[in-house]
């Protein structure tokens, strides 16, 4: 009976006469979200549609193929960046707030 309770105890002590394991320092790298202010440059072209911000419901031409996406704020919206899209951010009355990339 003592044989078994034996080799259940033998690894315990085999591991407490291990050296302790080496520490290791991992760099922590917090993400900071990309602001138009950060950005390399206007990727979307939104510099050209800034005089509408502030307008109610804006009549905005856009040239055939731009990849737009337009939301009320406070809408939930998926917080992929796409470098090349505008975004178009209306307030609940209708108002144009914010035109960016991403």
């Amino acid at each position: 009976m003592l044989k078994p309770l034996g080799l259940a105890v033998l690894p315990l002590a085999l591991a407490a006469c291990a050296p302790p394991p080496t520490q290791v320092i991992v760099p922590i790298i917090e993400e900071t979200p990309v602001t138009e202010a950060d950005a390399p440059g206007d990727t979307c072209g939104a510099t050209t549609y800034q005089q509408y911000v502030g307008q109610q419901s804006p009549q905005i031409s856009l040239p055939a193929g731009t990849v737009i996406r337009h939301y009320r704020t406070g809408d939930p919206i998926t917080m992929d960046h796409a470098s090349g899209r505008i975004n178009f951010e209306y307030d609940r009355t209708g108002k144009l707030v914010k035109v960016a990339c991403g």
